[in-house]
């Protein structure tokens, strides 16, 4: 039975035609006595003036005063810096720092915020598109654990975005090379994501896809952690992560988190981690490999021709 969706939970879904091309996102559902409406909206490019942030944190830099004391203890200007914006500002160690902080920190001390500008994006009414039009709605959940994210997905019957482009539909999808479809998001014939391309495969006698899923690790900085355990009064602590954990000769400064639940177990330490202290590590996933055979449309996204449920017995995903 085929899943149905809150009007909700369908905001922000990518609308996708008939030949993978991107329409727009849904803003909105207009529920009527006679139809059902999805309002489409696109990012349109702009330029704005923006506060200047790496160079705003490089000017502060350069005012901070480093003691020899300071130097001896290994404590950097960015820790010395985040500690006085913390005290200026009445922040909390387990609020993280923003953007903003710096800004009203730099406004306090009436320093001068350098500006540039900067290309952002902007939200634009695109169109309308009736339920009729749809051909299938998915939410699906790629990746593992940390790495999981919601691709949201309504597929078209039509060409709309092909036609709005004119970009003529294509009854064989031609070979494309690596750089001309790499990263792009894989979905199956329901509209299932199944991760992104990774490159241009050889099987025999016809080249393929290779598809991965981006993973999220969970690492420590130990750095971090360490001076947060000094400045929080657990100096005993910070001393055995520094002597047993970090390894300045082997440049290891992140640890994974469950080998610092194993060193917190067998030393009994107790101590909560702050989101500072947190240090994040992308890797690739293998998910498949897909034959070209098996590709249906190439556009801003890869469409394929069988369900998920059909790639699986033929060794597919």
């Amino acid at each position: 039975m085929e899943r149905a969706y809150r009007e909700d939970e369908l905001v922000g879904a990518t609308i996708i035609d008939s030949e993978g091309y991107v329409y727009g996102t849904v803003e909105k559902i207009n529920v009527t006595e006679d139809q059902i409406i999805l309002l489409a909206q696109e990012d349109k490019p702009d330029v704005k003036t923006v506060a200047d942030i790496p160079s705003l944190k490089e000017g502060l830099l350069k005012d901070v005063k480093m003691t020899l004391s300071l130097k001896l203890h290994r404590i950097t200007p960015e820790e010395i810096l985040a500690k006085n914006i913390r005290k200026e500002l009445g922040i909390g160690l387990d609020e993280q720092l923003s953007d903003e902080h710096y800004i009203k920190y730099a406004e306090k001390l009436g320093f001068l915020i350098p500006h540039v500008r900067a290309a952002v994006e902007r939200k634009e009414q695109k169109g309308i598109v009736s339920l009729n039009e749809v051909k299938t709605i998915r939410i699906s959940v790629m990746g593992k654990e940390e790495g999981t994210k919601l691709i949201k997905v309504v597929l078209l019957h039509e060409p709309r975005e092909a036609a709005f482009r004119k970009i003529p539909t294509q009854e064989k999808v031609p070979y494309r090379s690596t750089e001309a479809i790499k990263d792009k998001l894989v979905l199956d014939a329901d509209g299932n994501a199944l991760g992104y391309v990774d490159s241009v495969v050889l099987f025999q006698g016809m080249p393929g896809i290779r598809v991965y899923i981006s993973k999220i690790s969970g690492q420590v900085s130990l750095s971090l952690l360490a001076r947060y355990l000094e400045e929080t009064d657990q100096s005993d602590a910070a001393a055995l992560i520094r002597e047993h954990l970090m390894d300045p000769e082997s440049h290891r400064y992140t640890v994974e988190m469950e080998e610092l639940e194993d060193f917190m177990h067998q030393k009994k330490l107790t101590f909560r981690l702050p989101e500072k202290v947190m240090a994040t590590q992308g890797t690739k996933e293998f998910v498949a490999d897909i034959p070209w055979n098996e590709i249906h449309k190439v556009g801003d996204v890869v469409l394929l021709k069988s369900k998920l449920t059909g790639l699986r017995p033929k060794g597919y995903a």
